[in-house]
């Protein structure tokens, strides 16, 4: 079996951005995207746009490491994590357009 060398993250809301950054801690090269280019530049100067305790100072690490980059697109990855929001609709359903737009743009 072949070794995980790369992983991406599809969304670094409070799912996506601590799952990313602690996979990057434990040495795996991951790419965080989101289409929010506000988010993007952020996480990649190192600094978070979330309130979540302690991830501040992870993030920052693991970028400096170089460990975690940011695109605004999907890149070739071993692996594709998928953490983007699924709101629920009036009849309690969840909305699946982001997931499936997720899906779309690693498809291209």
């Amino acid at each position: 079996m072949p070794e995980l060398q790369k992983v991406a993250v599809l969304g670094l809301g409070y799912i996506g951005l601590p799952t990313a950054a602690l996979i990057a801690s434990r040495g795996l090269q991951v790419v965080g995207v989101d289409t929010k280019e506000y988010v993007v530049r952020t996480v990649a100067s190192g600094a978070i746009h979330i309130s979540e305790p302690d991830l501040d100072g992870l993030v920052s690490k693991v970028v400096s490491s170089g460990a975690l980059t940011t695109s605004n697109k999907p890149q070739a990855a071993d692996v594709f994590i998928i953490a983007v929001p699924t709101p629920i609709d009036g009849d309690n359903r969840p909305d699946l357009s982001n997931v499936n737009a997720a899906v779309e743009s690693i498809l291209d």
